[in-house]
């Protein structure tokens, strides 16, 4: 056989194979059920949310001397947030 056949079928063969590849893990992701979009949106969510919680905290330490139970009851709900972020975390 001439050896630039083969090298051509080994080449066109490699290509349909990467091809074939691509299409697989671009499907896969399609399928994953998780778009971009909205991955993006629930990480900034989430940065908002944790952003909230640390101006809740400071405000809650603003108001220490006072010693109002408002403010202890948010330092327990924030030191309990805090411990359960730290164990999904791990």
């Amino acid at each position: 056989m001439n050896p630039r056949a083969v090298l051509l079928i080994i080449v066109i063969a490699v290509v349909v194979l990467a091809l074939v590849v691509w299409a697989a893990v671009w499907w896969v992701g399609r399928q994953a059920g998780v778009r971009r979009a909205e991955f993006a949106r629930v990480r900034a969510e989430r940065a908002l949310l944790a952003r909230a919680v640390h101006d809740i905290s400071a405000k809650a330490d603003a108001y220490r001397d006072l010693d109002s139970v408002l403010a202890t009851d948010i330092r327990a709900i924030v030191r309990d947030l805090d411990t359960k972020r730290m164990e999904i975390d791990l």
